[in-house]
């Protein structure tokens, strides 16, 4: 397992800020999916039974990435970063640099397991393949999230991320990352050194991998582009036993035992804490840091295998039950029946 060494010195934290804006900088011309930007709602397809979870739970599942449909999804993204590794490493001959590109790629190497969980979103709510694959085969019901709020319920826990499908927009993103963070950390190694740090490559190798781990879940083969995903991501300590996140398992129908994390909003996170430890609730309803109260489900579009009007009728009233008041019910347009 590896060793978290830069923890040892708070250098590498104030390095990091400075790291990141100018990520920020170089990255910004390339907004992932920046037409799609335009888009207000997320729409996450399931069935009846995970729409009577989700509101009466008031969470997500989030699934580790490594049992998703695609079966390279972790290590698709691992692998766009480990080609321009080695092709940065043929054109350096700069002693330190080959050093850090090394270490590097020894930290992508050791990169086996996938600590991170997701949970999938579409940006176009009545997909065909998407009623077949993940909504109980057109039984089941999209609901319709708004984005921005939902945004604003899961981060920082969860980081919300546009997916890219195109390898050539990729190649750019993933090249443009790798030159940043060398180039950067190559610029401070003169005071660097001072520090005396015997694993000081390692360390710089782990800074950097860190980065790159904000990024690998954002990328997926272009075969999966009618999808056109937003995910949030979730990564937890490496360690489970020492993870403040309880993983579980369910069945998929892939015949899988998918591990899983429960995606909830810090509103409920807090409540939650504060339950737990006693804590008085009085000022949670008024705290701005926890605006988003419940789920902001906008919409719920109705399978095409279903029965709109008896099922509009029931989920109606189920969700008004759970004080979902004002959210518009309507049938998919898909003319697909079973």
């Amino acid at each position: 397992m590896t060793e978290d060494l830069n923890r040892k010195n708070p250098v590498f934290e104030a390095l990091k800020l400075s790291l990141e804006k100018a990520l920020k900088i170089s990255l910004d011309t390339n907004s992932l999916q920046k037409s799609s930007r335009r888009n207000k709602t997320l729409y996450h397809y399931t069935n009846l039974a995970g729409l009577k979870a989700i509101v009466e739970n008031q969470c997500f599942f989030s699934s580790n990435s490594a049992y998703l449909n695609d079966k390279r999804e972790y290590y698709y993204g691992i692998d766009l970063f480990k080609k321009c590794i080695e092709e940065k490493k043929d054109k350096t001959n700069d002693p330190d640099g080959l050093n850090i590109i090394n270490s590097i790629q020894k930290e992508l190497d050791d990169k086996l397991i996938s600590n991170h969980y997701v949970t999938c979103f579409s940006l176009d709510g009545d997909l065909l393949s998407q009623w077949r694959a993940y909504a109980d085969d057109g039984k089941g019901i999209a609901i319709g999230l708004d984005l921005k709020k939902l945004i604003d319920a899961f981060q920082p826990k969860a980081n919300g991320m546009y997916i890219e499908y195109s390898l050539e927009n990729q190649k750019e993103i993933v090249e443009k990352i790798i030159n940043t963070c060398y180039d950067f950390y190559l610029s401070q190694l003169q005071v660097l050194n001072t520090l005396n740090e015997p694993n000081l490559n390692k360390i710089i190798a782990q800074e950097i991998n860190e980065i790159i781990d904000k990024f690998v879940g954002q990328f997926k083969h272009n075969s999966f582009s009618e999808e056109k995903e937003f995910r949030f991501d979730l990564s937890i300590d490496k360690d489970y036993n020492e993870s403040e996140d309880i993983i579980s398992y369910r069945t998929s129908k892939n015949n899988l035992l998918v591990p899983y994390l429960e995606l909830k909003t810090n509103y409920k996170l807090e409540k939650e804490f504060r339950e737990k430890n006693e804590i008085a609730l009085d000022d949670l309803e008024k705290n701005k840091k926890f605006k988003i109260k419940q789920l902001p489900i906008t919409e719920i579009i109705i399978g095409p295998s279903l029965n709109f009007e008896l099922n509009k009728h029931s989920i109606k009233d189920f969700l008004k039950k759970n004080e979902y008041l004002d959210v518009k019910i309507s049938p998919s347009d898909v003319p697909y029946r079973i």
